[in-house]
């Protein structure tokens, strides 16, 4: 599995936010295990799931307070990087 993700750092936050399509973030069921797979692969870190809408803002799915945040920084501010997982 191949996917883009960034581990964001702030002062006293510290997550990773992992880029998905927007049918994830529309559907809680799949959030929820997209959620808990991405935590497995990051498991000292908040899990915030990214897509982009048409203005290619930031939509999330993730903790209120990490999401409250990162809705105010441009998705290009991130510290993208590509990982590859063997299934």
């Amino acid at each position: 599995m191949d996917f883009t993700a960034a581990i964001y750092k702030r002062d006293d936050l510290t997550c990773v936010v992992v880029i998905v399509k927007k049918e994830i973030i529309k559907d809680k069921y799949e959030s929820e295990q997209a959620s808990q797979l991405f935590g497995k692969l990051f498991p000292l870190m908040p899990v915030v799931l990214m897509a982009q809408d048409y203005r290619g803002d930031g939509m999330f799915y993730g903790p209120k307070d990490i999401v409250h945040v990162l809705s105010k920084i441009k998705p290009e501010h991130m510290p993208w990087k590509k990982y590859s997982v063997k299934d």
